[in-house]
């Protein structure tokens, strides 16, 4: 289900953060005191509403606004687009519903689409300038959604599949010139090799930035654990590592032992390269049938959310092919590259899932900025003339294509976010509004001495091996999300409870809070009295009813 938290929620991916002060939380493993019969509880704190929940949403809120996939990096195409195109650009990026929909999840593609943007940005700017040194800018950002998710390969992939096609627009256009077509691919790999030669100690520097970066956001941290842990992912098929993980240094290790930092590099590389080929860079299935229906199913999904955006794209590149005397390169790339995300993603994606349409969009707003900025351009001189039906013509179709926009963007992430009926819902989602009850459930958590949550039933306990550390370590800690997440941004202490005796027991510590699946409600409602308020809430978009019993007289 990957890292997708309905907003609220500000934890890491590793479910790692807690505040100090208050180590080891999460589970039964932290055993805390109670109060003794007859002695007041600890002094009650504030209840943590209002500006704690602003800022666990300025996290995602903040990084998908001014992230560098967003307007800022428009300009750094000014000087291949007209200035109407530019503005349309920053336009689309901060519209576009799939991008501002997800810019508010705590999820990894926001940002591997972003930082990717950024660095095609910065390897058109190398070329056009003939200046090495956006090349590093772009490795580096590279390396960065590579660290935000593993999927920046495709967009490796995508950018070297476009470019092969903008290599067959100048051979094909060249049988319209004097020059034949052989005769145009050599000059190009004349021009590439100069460059080659030019920028070689900038290209050499980028290599290793990247490789730098890779390494310090990879590297192992603290202990490492055991090698079946640290190759999990790979382990069906079996799979044979090649490197001993139980002799490996970490990043700590090595700044305190720089010899050993050569070593580190290698097994971090080594390592990720592994992890990904084994675990990434496979058909997610071997069913045709599978990938039809995934393709299908992203088609729709992405015309469904962003319309106008498509329509504009394919107005856009239809234009850069055959409006000017050769086709214009940058829009042409970029519907390309959009086109071999719709093509591609389906192939390695395991789930079908909202977000995979933020990787097909986001390269299709280069030719819909230029289409949207000819569309500016000739309403503004049928101003000029002025021309009414030409002018009222173009007002007539900018209202239409930024008002779909507009109103998708704003049903989709406002006004019915969780709607089963939004397309960019992904199941995984609660339905309805969780945050009331994961508020009560801070708050109660910060007053109480002792286990703040009992998880029951056997839907939600599987304890894990140590090892993982997967908290609360009771749990069966897929099925429970995303209360995981919100039980580690509140630092809540939870326990678990497989059977009505365990429950019992779970129960003797007088927790303020108990969860359990509507299936498996019976033995709670039996134990529990009127302080308990029920609530029932949605854990998909469509299913998996998990009844909160809060105990609201703490509230008070």
């Amino acid at each position: 289900m990957g890292r997708l938290l309905p907003p609220p929620g500000t934890v890491s991916a590793d479910g790692a953060a807690s505040r100090p002060g208050r180590p080891g939380r999460g589970g039964a493993d932290r055993p805390r005191a109670r109060p003794a019969a007859g002695t007041s509880r600890p002094p009650r704190r504030p209840l943590r509403r209002g500006p704690r929940r602003l800022l666990d949403r300025r996290v995602p809120g903040n990084r998908g606004a001014v992230l560098p996939s967003r307007q800022l990096v428009a300009l750094m195409f000014r000087h291949r687009l007209r200035d109407e195109a530019v503005v349309s650009l920053a336009f689309l990026l901060a519209l576009n519903p799939a991008l501002l929909y997800y810019s508010r999840f705590m999820r990894g593609d926001i940002l591997v689409g972003g930082f990717s943007f950024l660095a095609f940005a910065c390897f058109v700017r190398a070329v056009d300038f003939d200046d090495g040194r956006y090349l590093y800018v772009a490795t580096i950002s590279l390396a960065i959604g590579l660290g935000a998710k593993e999927n920046v390969l495709a967009y490796g992939a995508a950018f070297l599949g476009a470019s092969v096609l903008l290599l067959h627009h100048r051979l094909l256009f060249a049988r319209f010139t004097d020059r034949t077509p052989l005769d145009t691919l050599l000059a190009h790999l004349r021009r590439a090799g100069g460059g080659v030669r030019r920028h070689a100690g900038s290209i050499a520097g980028s290599v290793v930035a990247f490789l730098a970066t890779v390494v310090f956001l990879y590297a192992p941290r603290g202990s490492l654990p055991s090698r079946r842990t640290y190759y999990f992912s790979c382990l069906n098929p079996p799979y044979e590592p090649s490197f001993d993980v139980a002799t490996a240094p970490t990043l700590g290790g090595a700044l305190a032992n720089p010899l050993r930092l050569p070593e580190l590099a290698v097994f971090t590389l080594g390592t990720t390269v592994e992890l990904n080929y084994c675990h990434w860079i496979t058909p997610a299935t071997d069913d045709p049938s599978q990938y039809l229906a995934f393709f299908g199913r992203l088609g729709v999904l992405t015309v469904q959310s962003s319309t106008a955006l498509i329509l504009l794209a394919v107005a856009g590149f239809l234009g850069s092919l055959y409006a000017g005397d050769r086709p214009d390169d940058l829009p042409a790339f970029g519907f390309y590259w959009g086109a071999a995300s719709l093509v591609g993603y389906p192939f390695i994606t395991d789930i079908l899932a909202g977000w995979l349409a933020v990787h097909v969009v986001l390269p299709l707003t280069l030719p819909a900025a230029v289409a949207l900025g000819v569309l500016v351009r000739w309403g503004r001189e049928a101003g000029v003339d002025p021309d009414h039906l030409n002018l009222a013509l173009v007002g007539a179709l900018a209202v239409v294509l930024v008002g779909s926009m507009a109103g998708t963007a704003y049903a989709t992430s406002y006004a019915n976010p969780q709607s089963p009926d939004n397309p960019l819902v992904q199941y995984a989602q609660p339905a309805g509004d969780l945050e009331p009850t994961i508020d009560d459930i801070h708050a109660l958590a910060d007053r109480n001495d002792g286990t703040d949550v009992v998880l029951y039933g056997e839907n939600l306990y599987n304890p894990v091996d140590d090892e993982l550390e997967r908290r609360p370590t009771c749990s069966n800690w897929f099925n429970g999300l995303p209360l995981p997440w919100y039980f580690e941004a509140g630092d809540v202490s939870a326990d678990c409870a497989k059977n009505a005796s365990m429950l019992s027991a779970a129960l003797e510590t007088d927790p303020p809070v108990v969860v359990a699946h509507a299936d498996e409600r019976g033995p709670v409602d039996e134990r529990l009295d009127d302080r308990y308020d029920a609530r029932v809430h949605r854990m998909r978009a469509t299913d998996t009813p998990f009844v909160f019993y809060v105990d609201e007289s703490r509230l008070e």
